[in-house]
């Protein structure tokens, strides 16, 4: 097996993860944020499947981000074999559903879009971009539902999904039916990922924030608390238990704000107020020192 792309983690849901823990979200970006969390376990419990129980010759791409034309898809996950092309879309859903075809209902009577819908625009736009390349392979789209406690009724036989227990029997019979790649696997794959560089337009507004508005501090590496023991080599999270060195704790809070804020200059006087205050800033300087490079001189100092 080749893990062609390798998932991460969405941007957003860092961002986002980030901001909760130094301000108020609105209830809809928290909202946001959990389905976002969801998603991503679900997603990382699929690939830990994957790695174990699909151990032909195959091509993984995750988090394929396309644009055919003017429409823009997402594959959560995209497996190469020597016969089939399989088009993963993962769903993280808990709780009883009945399928009404082209929505599911909850216990509480709530409607909700059939994901099998959305899956199967996504495979014809896919199969367009495909026979650009000349691709003869066949497209095999399925909905995985990665929930051990999802339940839904009255689904139909003859439909795309794949159910937790039923997965194991799925990549057995992928794995039976596979056979040696060739380069024109390998080209498809390659092109793929080229493909996948495209931006997709973004669907969601982030929130606004300001550095003066967030709250400052050293927060646990694991559990984003603020609740810590701090003694000189390392950090003690009362919340969640985990110990991180000081200098790693420290180096995280670094990362933390230059994703958050991007085109500000990393100085040690912000990095002294971005940690609240906890570290002595001759410390600061001399852990910055190690890690970036010192741009200008004394207070128009600043590290890259």
């Amino acid at each position: 097996m080749l893990i062609k792309k390798q998932r991460t983690k969405p941007e957003l849901q860092i961002l986002l993860e980030l901001l909760d823990s130094r301000m108020t979200l609105h209830y809809r970006e928290k909202q946001h944020l959990m389905t976002l969390s969801k998603g991503y376990e679900g997603e990382v419990i699929f690939d830990s499947l994957v790695e174990r129980y699909l151990p032909s010759d195959c091509i993984v791409l995750n988090d394929l981000s396309l644009i055919i034309g003017s429409t823009p898809i997402q594959i959560d996950s995209l497996i190469v074999t020597s016969n089939a092309i399989y088009l993963y879309e993962i769903k993280n859903y808990e709780g009883n559903y009945i399928d009404m075809g082209g929505q599911f209902r909850t216990d509480s009577g709530q409607d909700i879009v059939s994901p099998a819908g959305q899956l199967n625009r996504t495979t014809t736009v896919f199969n367009k971009l495909i026979h650009q390349w000349d691709s003869v392979l066949q497209v095999v789209p399925h909905v995985v539902f990665i929930n051990s406690y999802f339940f839904l009724y009255e689904a139909k036989k003859d439909n795309s999904f794949v159910f937790l227990p039923q997965l194991i029997t799925h990549f057995n019979e992928i794995n039976r039916r596979s056979s040696t790649l060739s380069a024109r696997h390998y080209y498809l794959a390659d092109k793929l990922l080229e493909e996948s560089k495209k931006d997709l337009p973004y669907q969601r507004k982030i929130p606004i924030y300001d550095f003066k508005d967030l709250k400052k501090g050293l927060s646990c590496s694991h559990c984003r608390s603020f609740e810590l023991d701090i003694t000189t080599k390392m950090t003690f999270c009362r919340c969640c238990g985990h110990k991180t060195p000081l200098n790693d704790l420290f180096l995280s809070e670094v990362q933390a704000f230059k994703f958050l804020f991007p085109t500000e200059q990393l100085t040690c006087n912000v990095m002294y107020e971005w940690c609240g205050a906890t570290l002595p800033k001759r410390r600061i300087t001399a852990i910055l020192n190690r890690e970036f490079t010192v741009n200008g001189f004394a207070k128009s100092s600043h590290y890259t």
